[in-house]
């Protein structure tokens, strides 16, 4: 029996904790079947090689609960740039043994502002961009040395020859007028006694947007700029530390266009090989920095998983198109770059090598850039080394062909051959190293190939933030992050990422409580002012927190933003006229002729379904936090807008809400405004409509989830099944059908005489949740049972004989997997230990619990016994 996972504020051995108190988690690994934690005891205390040699600073003493997970720091403040361990010991339920977990450790961030040294360095000019570096001298032999750095928009930094970390894109988007994340490293091993070096690159970003090719929006918080403080800890106990300051020296970079939404020009001549080493000599090209403004707001530590290349693909196809210019298939749709590597030779300095990415091809093999941005590309122009190789640094977009001009791919280079040779170029697909937390297979193909290509649009979409695509707009929608969240959840860790979507969301709260539809709200459309207040949209500051609980039982986020969550919400309420909302985009991107606008389902059903969703949750909320002044409040408005909402839009002779549209029904019936008397009728009438259209759906973007939350909730599983297997009919069939390799804007996006919009968004992909907590039963922040209380509640799909899943509790892994045997299915289930299980049989019958471990059940029609 073993502790593991320990996690300090959901990271394991963090080095930039900022939190006065953060929570601690961990988990047990036993094959003691029916184990439970009776009580714990956490000790924490100064760092010293991660062992306890000095006297505990925090001793919780023996605490009688099961609690695993979030359990915060309590003991005396934490000091800034400071090493800490810390380990738990626990007893199992009903024993005096005890078992304790090795040492792990962390470190704190700089916390405060006045533990900042330096002076912020950087540019006066749009894209005009420097090298910088920083030579300096170390008498004594360093025992620590941890490098902080916030570079606006992004950085890459080096030391003594090495670039210091694996990070893209660092550090995260913010609104910067409020927030700006800056990171840590240990860079311990890259120092030396004597002379050494560091050095730094930076890009605009999302940070300045002035133009020059294709942009979404131009806008601007000022120049590039950098704060540096690296503190050394030498092995005689002293300290020192080297800030940025008017003695770093800047020259010309070799990046001469940098742009998040228009790509990036390189010039290789420009480069100056070992500028970050201490033994390079800087020639006249070198001059003194400039000394900058600070950025605005707050520095805060970054915590959510960095953004690394995380997949490449190689090219499936090369070809030429036209003479001289040919044609990448990397055979899949992503986000990222590429990496090239050329041959060149030394009459060749100079040249341009041209990259056009695109995600479709136009008539003549060409990338099509209409939907995506005309006019990104990368472009690379030689120096006079033999072997180059070149990724562009501060961009990024969504593609999966690649037309190159000014080289020739060596399949088709000739003997004496001229022009620059394409040795190799490979794509680096870019997205957050978050822990993979579930994987779904079943056999069904078709159904494993709409997993795949929901996961590659949530991947190609997972940034700072979660993008609405990965290249026309990359902007926060809000809507997707609640609506889908429940399917992310089930397949990555995405707990911090969550937590800097609400703060992303409190920085971009107007002072009239309006939480705009994309926050960082960095820009504002004029022309439709559902783009800018649409309640599906803004509610995610209400809503998320709530799926943050229940699927990692996280309080923190609730307490922290109440009063953000209560803001909003009254701002709804003063929007409404007689407990009805007006306003906002409706089911955007349903099925009909008027696209993308709501046509089937009126806006005011749409708003007022969520808005009272919204005070369901606050209810709980309230009550969860012992406000019970709130929660009466809400109770009461929820018995107003119940009664107005039905009173205007049901119709009790044919139990329709509104249009009796596929989202009216079901958004309806999921969020409680059906009478338990009309519950079924109205069902049927949902379910009636789906079968009428050939099983086609109508739902868009926000009534999709909720009609398969409806059909799911409601033991209409087998009504999803069949539209999901359904290939002739817009939806997920038809986009695999039709080759897609990710999901797509559109039902019918990827129609093959006519594909139109994004290729990769994931906002319709609610259908991944079904796999996980309709086919295989696991429920998720649908369950209203207690953490340590799992349902397993499998639907026995027709057309599957296997369904195989697995996702991580807080606890521990939930795996299910059932499979046909005969006339029976036989389900084996994995429960975590310090949890129970209750399987519950969609035929009817009696439910079976069970303790943590490993279970094996046969269903016969309605008996479910366990083996």
């Amino acid at each position: 029996m073993n502790i593991r996972n320990m996690k300090l504020d959901h990271q394991i051995q963090p080095i930039a904790i900022e939190n006065r108190n953060p929570c601690f988690s961990w988990t047990i690994e036993t094959d003691e079947g029916n184990w439970r934690q009776g009580a714990y005891r956490i000790l924490v205390s100064k760092q010293e090689g991660q062992d306890f040699k000095n006297e505990s600073i925090w001793d919780t003493g023996w605490v009688i609960s099961s609690a695993m997970v979030n359990i915060p720091y309590m003991g005396p403040e934490l000091e800034p740039d400071e090493g800490y361990c810390w380990r738990v010991s626990v007893k199992p339920e009903h024993s005096e043994k005890v078992i304790t977990s090795a040492t792990a450790g962390f470190e704190t961030a700089l916390m405060k502002p006045e533990n900042w040294h330096g002076k912020w360095i950087g540019e006066v000019a749009d894209q005009d961009y420097h090298m910088f570096r920083k030579s300096f001298s170390l008498a004594k032999q360093v025992k620590k040395a941890k490098l902080y750095v916030c570079g606006l928009g992004h950085y890459e930094f080096y030391m003594n020859g090495s670039r210091v970390g694996q990070r893209e894109l660092e550090p995260g988007w913010t609104n910067y007028e409020k927030t700006s994340l800056y990171s840590a490293y240990d860079v311990t091993e890259l120092l030396q006694s004597g002379q050494n070096a560091m050095g730094a690159l930076l890009g605009d970003g999302m940070y300045n947007v002035p133009g020059g090719r294709y942009v979404y929006f131009e806008r601007s918080y000022g120049k590039c700029k950098m704060l540096v403080q690296l503190n050394i800890t030498f092995t005689d106990g002293t300290h020192g530390e080297i800030v940025s300051d008017a003695t770093w020296r800047m020259a010309p970079s070799p990046i001469l266009f940098s742009c998040i939404y228009g790509g990036e020009e390189f010039d290789g001549r420009l480069e100056q090989p070992g500028f970050c080493r201490a033994d390079f000599v800087e020639d006249d090209t070198w001059e003194p920095v400039n000394l900058v403004e600070p950025a605005k707001g707050r520095l805060l530590a970054q915590n959510i998983p960095p953004l690394k290349v995380m997949q490449t693909y190689e090219p499936v196809k090369i070809e030429e198109t036209r003479p001289g210019v040919y044609l990448y298939d990397f055979g899949q749709n992503f986000s990222g770059r590429v990496r090239i590597t050329l041959k060149a030779q030394g009459s060749q300095v100079g040249k341009t090598v041209t990259m056009t990415p695109g995600e479709l091809l136009d008539a003549g093999k060409a990338p099509d850039q209409r939907v995506t941005g005309r006019g990104y590309r990368w472009e690379y122009t030689l120096n006079a080394g033999e072997i180059q190789t070149y990724a562009p640094k501060f961009t990024y977009t969504g593609f999966r062909y690649l037309q190159v001009e000014g080289a020739v791919p060596k399949e088709y280079a000739g003997d004496g051959e001229n022009p620059p040779i394409i040795c190799s170029i490979t794509g680096e697909f870019i997205y957050p190293e978050v822990e993979l937390n579930g994987e779904f297979t079943c056999s069904n193909a078709l159904f494993n190939q709409i997993h795949g290509i929901i996961r590659q649009a949530i991947l190609s979409n997972m940034k700072s933030y979660l993008t609405d695509c990965p290249h026309r707009e990359k902007l926060a929608w809000l809507e997707q992050t609640h609506l889908i969240g429940p399917a992310i959840m089930y397949n990555y860790d995405v707990h911090n990422l969550y937590k800097k979507l609400e703060m992303d969301m409190k920085d971009a709260q107007h002072e009239s409580g309006l939480v705009p539809d994309i926050s960082p709200e960095y820009v504002v459309f004029g022309y439709h002012k559902g783009f800018i207040d649409s309640p599906e949209w803004g509610s995610a500051i209400i809503i998320n927190p709530w799926y943050v609980y229940l699927r990692y039982g996280d309080t923190m986020l609730l307490e922290q933003y109440y009063g953000e969550m209560k803001k909003y919400l009254a701002y709804l309420t003063e929007k409404t006229h007689h407990h009805i909302l007006h306003h906002g985009l409706g089911d955007w991107l349903d099925i009909g002729p008027n696209t993308p606008h709501s046509q089937n389902t009126p806006v005011p059903v749409v708003a007022t379904a969520i808005y009272y969703y919204d005070l369901t949750i606050m209810k709980k909320v309230a009550r969860l936090l012992g406000n019970k002044e709130d929660e009466a409040y809400y109770d009461g408005l929820m018995k107003s807008v119940y009664e107005e909402y039905n009173l205007q839009f049901f119709d009790d002779q044919t139990w329709r809400y509104a249009t009796g549209s596929q989202a009216a029904q079901a958004m309806s019936l999921v969020f409680g405004l059906v009478d338990k008397k009309n519950e079924q009728k109205v069902l049927e009438y949902l379910v009636k409509d789906i079968k009428a259209r050939g099983y086609a759906t109508t739902a868009g973007d926000i009534g999709h989830p909720y009609v398969m939350e409806a059909l799911t909730g409601f033991g209409k599983s087998d009504i999803i099944n069949t539209m999901a297997n359904v290939t002739d009919k817009p939806g997920y069939g038809y986009q695999v059908k039709c080759g897609a390799t990710t999901l797509t804007e559109e039902w019918d996006g990827p129609q093959p005489d006519r594909p139109h919009g994004s290729q990769n968004h994931f906002m319709l992909g609610s259908i991944e949740e079904w796999f996980y907590c309709g086919l295989a039963g696991i429920n998720g922040v649908r369950s209203y049972r207690a953490l340590d209380e799992i349902q397993i509640k499998p639907h026995f799909a027709k057309g599957c004989d296997y369904v195989n899943a697995w996702t991580m509790h807080p606890y521990g892994k939930v795996a299910v997997l059932w499979e046909r045997k005969d006339e029976d299915v036989l389900v084996k289930i994995q429960i975590p230990p310090n949890a129970t299980g209750v399987f519950v049989n969609e035929f009817g019958g009696d439910e079976l619990c069970f303790g943590s471990g490993e279970h094996r059940i046969r269903v016969t029609g309605t008996e479910a016994v366990l083996l």
